[in-house]
C-alpha cells in the first residue's frame, strides 16, 4: 500500500471524518488516495485560510482531531491564521504539509520552504519526515501532542517523495488521548474558601464548553450568579435565573453594574483564561477580594490577577467535586431585573441590536450561530439570546478577521444543522466572498448575515475615540453584495430598516444550502463597547 493511502486510513483510524485543504502538487499523492479510500470526506476550500480555520473551528466544538491538508509552501503561508488560531484556542489540529522531493531540497525547486521551521514558533510541534517508514508513528505522535493539554496545533512535513513510496513500516494504534489531571488537595482547599465565603460570582470561559448543566448546579446551589465569556456565550441559557449574559469587551448592562457596585467576597474563574476580552480590559473591579482560577492549563495563572487559589483539574471533574463537596447557600439573588436597559431609538436606519435580538426567533432553534471580528460581534454578545438548542462561537482572543469562515467546519459535524455566521463586509472580502463557492458546492446549510456599512467600522470609529481624526481610506464606495452573491447562484436577500427584520422568517423558513442576507447600516447606532479605552496613547 502506498504510503498516501496509509496515511488516510490511519486518520480515520484516529476518528478522522472530514480533511480541509486544497490541491498541490507537493501534496497530490495523498489528494489521489482520496479515490481508494473514501471514508473521509475531502473538503476543498478557496483558500487555505478557510482550510485552516475550518480544521480549527471543527476541533474547537467537538474537541476531535481537525486535520487540514496543504501544500508546505505557499499553502502553509496562506492558512497561518488559522493555524495560530488553533493553537491560541486550544484545538487540537493536525497540519499535513507537502514538500518538494527531499532529492530535490536546497537546490531552489519551485514552492520550496522549510515549512517546519516557519511554524516552529506557532504549533506545539513541528516535523519533517525523511523515511516513509517513519510516517505513521511521526503523525502518531503528532496527534498524541496536540491532544495533550493545552491542546493546539502541530504540523509533519511530507517530502512528495515520501508520500509515493510503498509503506514498509509497522502497524499503530490510533493516538493515545491521556487523561486530563485533576489536583484534588487544591480542590479540597477550594471548597474550604468557598464555603467561607457568603457572596460571589461565578465566571463561566470557554474550557466550560459543553458543561452548561453542571455550571448551572453549582450556581443552583451557591445562589451565586454568573457570567460567561466570549468562548461561554450558548453554554448557559440567559434566561437561567443566576445568568447576566456576557461581561467582557463591554458586557450586558446588568453585569458591568453588578461586578462595579457589589464587594463580592469571592470569585470562581472557571476555565477562563482571564485575559483582556474576557475581564473587560483587565478590569480592577473584577477581583477585589479573593479570586479562585481553575483551569486544565497551569500556564493561564497568575497573570493579570493573582490568585489566592490557583487548581490545575479537569473542568468536569471539579465541578462535580465542588458541587458535592460544597454547603449549600441560602441567598437570593435571582435576577428580576432586564440584562440591558431599553433600546431608544437614537439612530437611523436599521438597529444592529433590533436584529440581534430578534434574529434567534427567526432561525432554526438549534441554530449555530458563528461570529467574526467586527462591529457586530459586539451587539450579538450583549444582545443576542441563544436557544437551549442552540450554540455559538467567536474568537476575540486572537482576533482575526475573516476567522468565521471556519463554519466550513461546523457544518460538518452535523450537516443537517443550520448556521449563521455573522460577518462584516471588511471580513466578507478578506476571507468569505470565494468560500460562498465552498459552501454552495458541498451544500452546506449556512445562512450568512453580511454587515454591509461599507467601512471598517470599528477601526474608523476607534480612531476617531482615540486620535480625534481617522483616514477617508477606511470607507469605501457602496456596493450591493446580494447582487454578487445572486451572480453565483446563491439565494440573498437586501434589508435596510428594522421592519424588514420580521420579514426574514418566511425568507428563512427553509434553508436547504448557503443563503446570505445582506444587512445594510450606517455608523450611526453607538457600539457598546470601552474597548477603545486600553487603545489610548
Amino acid at each position: 500500500m502506498k504510503t498516501s493511502e496509509k496515511i488516510l486510513r490511519y486518520l480515520h483510524k484516529n476518528e478522522v471524518n472530514a480533511v480541509f485543504g486544497l490541491p498541490s502538487g507537493t501534496i497530490s499523492p495523498i489528494v489521489d488516495s482520496f479515490n481508494d479510500f473514501n471514508e473521509i470526506e475531502y473538503i476543498i476550500t478557496k483558500n487555505e485560510a478557510a482550510a485552516s480555520y475550518s480544521a480549527c473551528k471543527y476541533a474547537r466544538v467537538t474537541q476531535k482531531l481537525g486535520v487540514c491538508l496543504i501544500s508546505g509552501s505557499v499553502g502553509v503561508g496562506n492558512a497561518i491564521n488559522g493555524i495560530a488560531e488553533a493553537t491560541q484556542s486550544k484545538s487540537p489540529v493536525l497540519i499535513l504539509s507537502g514538500y518538494v522531493d527531499t532529492s530535490k531540497q536546497g537546490l531552489g525547486a519551485i514552492q520550496e520552504l522549510e515549512a517546519e521551521k516557519l511554524l516552529g514558533g506557532i504549533v506545539k510541534h513541528s516535523k519533517k519526515i525523511v523515511d516513509e517508514k517513519d510516517v505513521i508513528s511521526s503523525i502518531k505522535e503528532a496527534i498524541e501532542i496536540a491532544y495533550e493539554h493545552p491542546r493546539g496545533a502541530v504540523h509533519i512535513g511530507l517530502p512528495l517523495d515520501v508520500q509515493k513510496k510503498e509503506y514498509t513500516g509497522l502497524e499503530y494504534k490510533a493516538g493515545e488521548i491521556k487523561k486530563a489531571y485533576t489536583d484534588y488537595d487544591s480542590l479540597k482547599k477550594a471548597v474550604d474558601i468557598i464555603n467561607e465565603s457568603k457572596s460571589g460570582l461565578l465566571i463561566v470561559g470557554g474550557g466550560c464548553r459543553r458543561l452548561g448543566g453542571k455550571v448551572k448546579k453549582l450556581a443552583e446551589k451557591l445562589n451565586w450568579r454568573l457570567v460567561t465569556t466570549i468562548s461561554a456565550k450558548g453554554e448557559i441559557e440567559e434566561d437561567f435565573r443566576l445568568h447576566m449574559g456576557y461581561y467582557g469587551f463591554s458586557g450586558t448592562d446588568l453585569s458591568d453594574k453588578y461586578i462595579k457596585n457589589e464587594n463580592l467576597e469571592c470569585v470562581i474563574a472557571l476555565g477562563s483564561r482571564l485575559g483582556e476580552c474576557s475581564t473587560q480590559n483587565f478590569n480592577k473591579n473584577l477581583i477585589k477580594n479573593k479570586l479562585i482560577h481553575i483551569d486544565i492549563d497551569k500556564n493561564v495563572f497568575d497573570r493579570a490577577y493573582k490568585s489566592d487559589l490557583n487548581v490545575e483539574a479537569d473542568l468536569s471533574e471539579a465541578l462535580d467535586y465542588i458541587t458535592d463537596s460544597i454547603d449549600y447557600k441560602d441567598l437570593n439573588n435571582d435576577i428580576t431585573e432586564p440584562l440591558n436597559k431599553a433600546y431608544k431609538p437614537n439612530h437611523t436606519g436599521l438597529s444592529l441590536r433590533i436584529l440581534a435580538e430578534k434574529i434567534t426567533n427567526t432561525m432554526p432553534r438549534n441554530t449555530f450561530y458563528v461570529n467574526d471580528i467586527g462591529s457586530s460581534k459586539i451587539f450579538n454578545l450583549n444582545y443576542m439570546k441563544i436557544p437551549r438548542e442552540g450554540d455559538f462561537e467567536c474568537n476575540v482572543n486572537y482576533a482575526c478577521m475573516g476567522s468565521s469562515i471556519g463554519a466550513i467546519g461546523i457544518s460538518r459535524i452535523d450537516t443537517n444543522r443550520v448556521i449563521g455566521v455573522f460577518i462584516g463586509d471588511g471580513s466578507f472580502y478578506m476571507n468569505g466572498m470565494s468560500e460562498l463557492i465552498t459552501a454552495k458546492k458541498y451544500n452546506m446549510k449556512i445562512v450568512f448575515f453580511i454587515i454591509n456599512n461599507s467601512e471598517l467600522r470599528f477601526v474608523n470609529e476607534g480612531h476617531r475615540k482615540i486620535f480625534g481624526r481617522s483616514l477617508n481610506e477606511f470607507c469605501d464606495d457602496y456596493i450591493e453584495i446580494a447582487n454578487i452573491v445572486r451572480g453565483m447562484g446563491i439565494k440573498a436577500i437586501t434589508i435596510r430598516e428594522n421592519e424588514d427584520i420580521d420579514n426574514l422568517k418566511g425568507f428563512l423558513s427553509e434553508v436547504d444550502g448557503p443563503i446570505v442576507v445582506e444587512v445594510v447600516t450606517n455608523t450611526s447606532e453607538t457600539i457598546p463597547t470601552n474597548r477603545y479605552k486600553s487603545l489610548k496613547v
